[in-house]
């Protein structure tokens, strides 16, 4: 029976993540309550180890796995987004992430040269790391059409895709149908009907639909807990944060048992 592992994205305990992207938490100090809560990786946000300073060095001592690592640089070519990710490179190496998470820009004059600075980065990370596409809305991939186009001539399993899969189930089908052979990672967040995140067992129509056809689909990858209930709420917290990524966790761990 195939058992997903699941990862916490260190971006959902951070109330900073879209204010003023400096980290207010060391995730070195949190990793001995993220094992035991039985997260087996982090999806490393890239400011949990840029803006704060040594943490990459004890991270990379507790021998917790940084499964993904997160990068914000957009692929553009200036000598700013270049240096970032040479940056890049570097912190995954040192790390020994075996993916990293990347969006490129928007900017439809730019596509070609998006797509030869996406292959010029994977050429230089470790040959074991994967790069997962998050195609996020904004960029230029955000459509399934305009995804396909773009990775039409590219490896499958060095070009991968992430998908967010609980908003209409028949989209998610969609996405599979294109793209099954892409999908290796899925982030889980869930938003109610009025926009706002909650954890996914105050919607269990809607999960398990969801969940059900990532299984039929014969899914093998795995999980990052992205977002979970609470995230921009007023009051945010990191306690109430942590406690509602692993109830998300529980529930998809106990729907694959």
């Amino acid at each position: 029976m195939y058992t997903p592992k699941i990862y916490l994205g260190t971006v959902a305990l951070e109330i900073n993540r879209w204010s003023t992207r400096i980290p207010t938490f060391q995730v070195s100090g949190w990793l001995p309550q993220i094992k035991a809560a039985g997260f087996q990786g982090l999806e490393l946000w890239e400011n949990h180890v840029l803006k704060s300073p040594g943490e990459a060095e004890k991270i990379k001592s507790s021998n917790f796995p940084v499964a993904i690592y997160n990068h914000y640089g957009l692929f553009s070519g200036t000598p700013e987004e270049n240096e970032k990710l040479e940056t890049a490179v570097k912190t995954i190496t040192q790390l020994n992430a075996k993916a990293v998470k990347y969006n490129i820009g928007n900017d439809p004059a730019l596509l070609q040269h998006y797509k030869e600075n996406v292959q010029r980065f994977a050429n230089a990370l470790p040959k074991d790391c994967i790069l997962l596409c998050e195609c996020h809305a904004g960029t230029l991939l955000e459509t399934d059409e305009a995804a396909e186009a773009f990775f039409k001539d590219l490896c499958p399993q060095k070009f991968a895709l992430i998908v967010h899969p609980f908003g209409p189930p028949e989209e998610l089908h969609a996405k599979f149908e294109r793209f099954s052979q892409r999908i290796t990672q899925i982030h889980s967040q869930l938003s109610n009907q009025e926009g706002n995140r909650i954890c996914l067992e105050e919607w269990p129509e809607r999960v398990d639909a969801c969940l059900n056809i990532i299984k039929k689909n014969n899914f093998t990858g795995n999980f990052t807990i992205e977002f979970t209930g609470l995230t921009a709420a007023p009051g945010e917290n990191i306690d109430a944060l942590f406690a509602n990524t692993i109830k998300d966790m529980t529930y998809i761990r106990e729907f694959f048992s």
